[in-house]
C-alpha cells in the first residue's frame, strides 16, 4: 500500500483579499509532498519554503484520522474545519490546493472551480530564503475595499486569460496583481524586488507569490530555453530556484 501524501501549494493571485469571506484568489498545487513520515515542504534545516505546509498538514491529518474514505469536498471542509480551529482566519485556499490538485479558482470557504494551464507556460519558482509570518502580515495590513475590489478583478481577469490562453493578457495581470500588492505594508523585502526586477529584465512580469515580506517570487514563460537565464540572475542576488510544477491529480 502506497503511503498517503498531500501536495503543497502556491498562490497566484489574491492572496490577500481570500482572507475576506465571499473574496477571491487563484491558487495551484506543486509537486513537493508531506506525508505521514516526510516533508519536502521544508529544507534540510527545517526551515519552510512557503509552500503551505500548514495547510498541507492539516489535510493530512484529516485523511490520516478517517477510517472511511473521504469525497474530495467531505475532506476539504473537515479539513478547513480542523485549520481554522488552530488559525480562524485561514482562508482555506492552501486547504483547496492540498485537497483537489490543480490550478483553482477559490472563493474564500467554497467549493473551488477547477482549470488548467496551458502545456505551453512553465512555472519559475524563486525561494527567498526568508520565512514569512503570514499571520503577522495579513494582521497589520487593514484591507480596503478599493484593494479588496482591485484583486477580485485581477484574479477574474487572470482566470479568463489562462481559460483564453493568453499569454500576453495573463503577464498583464501579473503586473497589476504586483502592483496592487506592492500597496500593503510589509510585503516587499530587497531581495524580492530584486529579484522580481531581474525577472523583469529577461522580459518576463513576476510577483510575490503568498504574503511577502520572504517566501517566495513567481514568473511564467513560453520560451522554456530563457528559464536557465532568470534562474541565473535569481541566484546572483540570493535568490534560490526551486524546481517546481504543477501538480495535477491523476
Amino acid at each position: 500500500m502506497s503511503e498517503m501524501r498531500v501536495p503543497g501549494k502556491l498562490m497566484l493571485a489574491g492572496e490577500y483579499a481570500v482572507t475576506v469571506p465571499k473574496h477571491l484568489a487563484l491558487v495551484f498545487s506543486i509537486n513537493r509532498f508531506i506525508s505521514q513520515t516526510k516533508s519536502e515542504l521544508v529544507n534540510r534545516q527545517g526551515v519552510k519554503y512557503g509552500l503551505g505546509s500548514s495547510g498541507a498538514y492539516a489535510v493530512l491529518k484529516t485523511k490520516s484520522d478517517n477510517l472511511l474514505p473521504l469525497s474530495d469536498d467531505e475532506l476539504f471542509y473537515k479539513a478547513l474545519a480542523f485549520s481554522r480551529q488552530q488559525q480562524p482566519q485561514n482562508s482555506g485556499a492552501d486547504i483547496a490546493a492540498s485537497t483537489y490538485g490543480g490550478l483553482l479558482l477559490y472563493e474564500n470557504g467554497q467549493l473551488p472551480i477547477q482549470a488548467r494551464f496551458p502545456e505551453s507556460w512553465h512555472l519559475l519558482v524563486g525561494w527567498t530564503g526568508q520565512p514569512a509570518i503570514t499571520s503577522e502580515l495579513v494582521k497589520n495590513n487593514q484591507l480596503s475595499q478599493s484593494f479588496i475590489q482591485t484583486s477580485d478583478q485581477i484574479v477574474r481577469n487572470m482566470f479568463t486569460a489562462i481559460k483564453d490562453r493568453n499569454f500576453a493578457a495573463f503577464s498583464q495581470q501579473m503586473h497589476l496583481a504586483e502592483d496592487n500588492l506592492e500597496k500593503l505594508t510589509g510585503v516587499m523585502t530587497q531581495k524580492i524586488v530584486q529579484g522580481i526586477r531581474a525577472a523583469n529584465r529577461c522580459g518576463y512580469q513576476a510577483k510575490i507569490s503568498g504574503a511577502g515580506g520572504g517566501d517566495n517570487i513567481i514568473a511564467f514563460t513560453e520560451k522554456i530555453d530563457d528559464i536557465p537565464k532568470i534562474q541565473q540572475e535569481w541566484r546572483r542576488i540570493g535568490i534560490v530556484p526551486l524546481d517546481l510544477h504543477v501538480y495535477y491529480k491523476k
